[in-house]
C-alpha cells in the first residue's frame, strides 16, 4: 500500500485549522488592535477611512469564522467521529476511537472535542454581531466610547475563545491526526 504525504482528510484539516482558523485569529488580533488604536476627532476623511477599514475587517473576520466553523463541522468532524469495524485493533484511521482508547488521552474527546463542537459557533455569532454594528454604525463606533468598549470586549472574547479552541485542536491532532 502506498503512503501519501498528504491525504484528502489531512489537507481539509489543514485548510480548516491553519488557513481559515489562522486567518480568523489574525483578523481578530488586527480588529482588537484597530479598535484600540483608531481615534475619533480631527480629520473627518481619516475617520471615514478608519471606520470603513474596521467594518471590512470585521466582516472578513466573521466570514472566516463562519467558514472555519462550517468546514470543521461538516467536513473535518465526520471523519473524526467515524466508527471502526468490530474487532479492529489499528485505530489510526479512527481518531475518536483512538483518543478514547487510551485513558491518558480520553479527556481530549470528553473535554476538548466537546468544546470544539459547540463553542466556535458562539464566537462566529459574536463576530457577526460586531461586524453588523461596525457596518451599521461606522463612524459612531469611533466616537461613542461605550460602543467602542463593548465591541472591543466582544472581539477580545472571540479572540480568546478561538485561540483556546485552536490550541485544543492542536492537542487532538497531535494525538490522533486525520490521515
Amino acid at each position: 500500500m502506498e503512503t501519501l504525504l498528504f491525504s484528502g482528510r489531512s489537507i481539509w484539516t489543514m485548510v480548516h485549522g491553519i488557513v481559515l482558523g489562522g486567518a480568523a485569529l489574525m483578523g481578530l488580533a488586527a480588529a482588537l488592535f484597530s479598535l484600540r488604536a483608531m481615534q475619533s476627532g480631527g480629520d473627518a476623511a481619516a475617520e471615514q477611512r478608519q471606520s470603513r477599514y474596521l467594518a471590512w475587517l470585521m466582516g472578513s473576520v466573521a466570514l472566516m469564522l463562519w467558514l472555519t466553523v462550517i468546514v470543521g463541522t461538516y467536513v473535518t468532524f465526520p471523519p473524526y467521529r467515524a466508527t471502526p469495524p468490530e474487532g479492529l485493533t489499528d485505530l489510526a484511521r479512527y481518531p475518536r476511537s483512538l483518543v478514547r482508547s487510551n485513558p491518558e488521552t480520553a479527556w481530549l474527546h470528553s473535554f476538548a472535542m466537546e468544546i470544539k463542537e459547540h463553542i466556535p459557533w458562539i464566537a462566529a455569532m459574536l463576530a457577526t454581531a460586531v461586524a453588523f454594528v461596525s457596518m451599521r454604525y461606522r463612524s459612531e463606533m469611533l466616537r461613542d466610547a461605550s460602543m467602542r468598549r463593548m465591541t472591543t470586549t466582544i472581539v477580545g472574547v472571540c479572540l480568546a475563545v478561538v485561540a483556546a479552541v485552536a490550541i485544543l485542536g492542536v492537542f487532538i491532532n497531535k494525538v490522533a491526526p486525520l490521515e
